[in-house]
């Protein structure tokens, strides 16, 4: 005797990788999965079990510390202040410091890598673009430096002058690092 083989209905959708999915049906595919996880959660709402959040992207952005990470902070201050700390292991507090320290570092790494693979006359243009950026930051810092004297000290911005200030000795210390470097190649010879 045979046995009764099931043929699948023709109502039946047939599936489609996500991939293959035109735009449309994706936003319709995630609208339904959505709603899918919203009643699950609700049914195990109901039932007293734990619920957990939908993992979405959208989820996981506003879960994240909304504060931006200030990215114009110098290199050189903040590694003397990572040693200046007594030498702990970088895991201390929240991870927000550790993060930047390995921005930093990775950002510091991959700049000499592209200094090292200048060639001396694109050296030499990086480090006459840095003076004039050095003399430029000066000019102006000095003159912010007399506004603020000339009103007594009110109409500037402390913050202002500060930044500058930073940004200066961040690029002469940036003007050192080049100097050496440039001088590397002469030494050798």
């Amino acid at each position: 005797k045979k046995k009764h083989r099931r043929r699948p209905s023709k109502k039946k959708r047939r599936w489609k990788p996500y991939s293959k999915l035109s735009w449309e049906e994706k936003q319709q595919f995630d609208e339904r999965q959505s709603l899918r996880a919203s009643r699950l959660r609700a049914e195990m709402f109901a039932k007293g079990q734990p619920v957990a959040p939908y993992n979405t992207t959208q989820f996981l952005m506003e879960d994240h510390d909304q504060e931006e990470p200030d990215l114009k902070t110098g290199l050189y201050p903040r590694r003397a202040a990572a040693k200046s700390d007594g030498g702990s292991d970088g895991m201390g507090g929240d991870g927000s410091e550790f993060l930047q320290r390995d921005f930093s570092e990775t950002y510091e790494r991959y700049h000499v890598e592209s200094l090292q693979n200048m060639s001396k006359q694109e050296l030499v243009k990086e480090y006459l673009e840095l003076e004039k950026c050095l003399s430029r930051m000066e000019e102006e810092n000095n003159r912010l430096r007399m506004e603020s004297k000339k009103a007594g000290g009110e109409a500037a911005d402390p913050a202002r002058v500060q930044a500058l200030e930073r940004e200066v000795d961040r690029l002469r210390a940036e003007n050192l690092r080049l100097l050496r470097e440039q001088e590397l190649p002469r030494q050798e010879k």
